[in-house]
């Protein structure tokens, strides 16, 4: 459905998109659309067996990948400010996810459920969010994230035909609502990415983009009634404090 909405978008603007260049990004487009099905797939799988908020801050920290990969590749050279601010936005995320009152009690590093899946959801989100860098800086910031999104319920479909799984008409009907307000803020989500992109460092839209686990910490928090130890708390913190810092950065 939200798809729909965006596809009335891009018939409307039909005209004022380089369609021409399409066909040469398409086999790097399927990457990307290829790289976040196996992301999403592990993400859904890991929340299905452990907590939201062990989950999300694991897989948001495919930011690091990104920062990792821009440096190396694109040789993107970033001030002191701007590495502190990545550097409290990563020690966040990382805070968020791991219980260290429980590794210190019991001296023991236990791999909790749910971590493996938001591990390959990081490199999943990490690699294709990083791919999509040059090519939303030569279409802009709605062909490419529309295109791959085309691309991604196709791998969804063979998918589903493969694992032969059916829908559950029931549950859609009483989730419609749901499921739709998602859609539709994960299409914003990756447009407004894509828009940052085209004009900024990935080393600096990433992390912001990666803080989102912050909301969904909180939300379980309070819908879920998931518990926050200590250090959570303090990840939050670092979190809020890294966004202050960019921002303030980014307006100087």
């Amino acid at each position: 459905m939200s798809l729909s909405i965006f596809t009335i978008y891009f018939l409307i603007k039909l005209t004022t998109f380089k369609l021409e260049l399409i066909f040469s990004y398409l086999p790097v487009l399927t990457l990307i659309a290829f790289c976040q099905f196996i992301a999403y797939l592990s993400f859904y799988k890991g929340l299905s067996k452990s907590n939201v908020s062990l989950v999300s801050p694991i897989g948001a920290t495919y930011s690091l990948v990104i920062v990792v990969l821009s440096t190396l590749i694109y040789k993107e050279v970033l001030n002191n400010g701007q590495i502190l601010a990545i550097f409290l936005i990563l020690t966040g995320i990382i805070l968020t996810s791991v219980n260290l009152p429980v590794i210190f009690k019991f001296k023991k590093l236990t791999i909790f459920s749910g971590v493996k899946e938001g591990l390959v959801a990081m490199l999943g989100w990490g690699i294709s969010l990083f791919l999509i860098v040059p090519v939303s800086q030569s279409l802009g910031w709605f062909l490419p994230a529309y295109i791959f999104k085309l691309i991604f319920l196709s791998f969804l479909l063979i998918y589903m035909l493969v694992k032969k799984q059916k829908i559950d008409k029931q549950k859609l009907k009483s989730n419609w609502l749901i499921l739709i307000i998602i859609g539709v803020f994960d299409m914003v989500a990756f447009f407004s990415y894509s828009f940052g992109v085209m004009s900024e460092y990935a080393s600096i839209v990433a992390p912001v983009a990666g803080a989102y686990s912050m909301i969904t910490v909180v939300l379980g928090l309070v819908f879920l009634k998931e518990k926050l130890v200590f250090n959570q708390v303090v990840g939050i913190l670092g979190i809020i404090s890294g966004l202050v810092l960019i921002s303030l950065l980014h307006t100087s």
